[in-house]
């Protein structure tokens, strides 16, 4: 609770962007810090449609907020999850339009991917390509090392990475190969933990 009360006052008016927008927003409103009715998400999300309205427009790729970076629409689309807004709605803009395109999603590596998946899944979005939700399920499995985990770059496990590719693959844990990997990670994470239950 002090930690959120300490969001909102610092953080008064979110709007596009990762450490004044949208994780905050994202923490509030899975914190119930404020009713998905308050003034401080609505803000938040006229802020938002103004934003998409003029950058999808400049970017010109059916409803992405940037050329290469999809996890600019992820990110923005699991915030609004959050706030109980629609995604494929937001002025004039679908944000999920564009995850019909692997390649755009593939273009930041496991971590397009990652927030890919994780943002399809905030409301069980529908994307044209059906099969888009299994080649982010492939792509981080074929990215798997050896010990079990996930990394930007290098082939070290990094226990974010690591942690958020869990997140992204718990929906499908019911696959079998899911379920190996997923062991493999936990594995890894226990390992690379520190005695004071850090990383």
């Amino acid at each position: 609770n002090a930690t959120m009360a300490q969001l909102a006052a610092t953080v008064t008016e979110p709007a596009f962007g990762t450490n004044a927008g949208e994780w905050t927003v994202l923490s509030l409103a899975r914190g119930e810090y404020y009713t998905k009715d308050n003034a401080y998400f609505t803000g938040y999300y006229n802020r938002i449609v103004d934003y998409v309205n003029n950058k999808a427009a400049s970017v010109n790729m059916n409803g992405a907020l940037h050329k290469s970076k999809s996890t600019d629409n992820s990110r923005v689309i699991i915030a609004l999850s959050s706030i109980g807004k629609d995604a494929t709605s937001v002025g004039d803009w679908n944000l999920i339009t564009p995850f019909n395109d692997f390649t755009w999603i593939e273009n930041q590596g496991i971590n397009g991917v990652i927030f890919a998946l994780i943002a399809l899944d905030t409301n069980d979005y529908e994307t044209e390509d059906t099969t888009i939700r299994q080649q982010c399920i492939d792509f981080i499995l074929d990215a798997q090392f050896e010990d079990g985990g996930w990394a930007l770059s290098g082939s070290t496990a990094d226990p974010d990475v690591t942690a958020m590719a869990l997140q992204a693959l718990a929906p499908y844990a019911l696959q079998t190969n899911v379920a190996s990997a997923a062991e493999k990670a936990f594995t890894c994470l226990s390992t690379i933990q520190n005695n004071e239950g850090g990383y």
